[in-house]
């Protein structure tokens, strides 16, 4: 991996780090209470586990969407940004080539994640994507 994509991963993923306790928040459970019970309250979702792994499937199906909205949005602006040095760059070959070069990682990046997030609704059968 190059230095500036492993300083943009470690970024994004220390930002996720950042906001999924405001999101997710575990409840802590007296002795008395039942197994029906255990629900997680979070600042903006409250998920709850019926014991098939239901609630699993349901935290999976908010980071997949926040994950999407998130990668929507650096392709957009990286699309965007690199529109601009393509058209800044005049005859200079070397600034037009990294250009074109970074708009194919783009492209590369945004289709590898529609690949895995296709592989998700295919392989879980209580996936149901983005909007649900």
């Amino acid at each position: 991996m190059r230095k500036t994509t492993k300083n943009i991963f470690i970024s994004l993923l220390s930002v996720f780090m950042m906001l999924t306790p405001l999101v997710f928040r575990a409840s802590v459970f007296a002795d008395g209470e039942s197994a029906d019970d255990h629900c997680y309250h979070g600042a903006i979702i409250d998920v709850c586990d019926d014991g098939k792994g239901s609630g699993v499937i349901e935290i999976l199906n908010i980071v997949v969407n926040i994950f999407t909205v998130v990668i929507g949005i650096l392709a957009a602006v990286g699309i965007a940004i690199t529109g601009t040095q393509y058209l800044t760059a005049g005859p200079n070959e070397e600034k037009t080539r990294k250009a074109k070069r970074r708009l194919i990682e783009i492209v590369i990046g945004v289709a590898a994640y529609v690949l895995i997030y296709s592989l998700l609704l295919w392989l879980l059968p209580g996936f149901k994507g983005f909007g649900s």
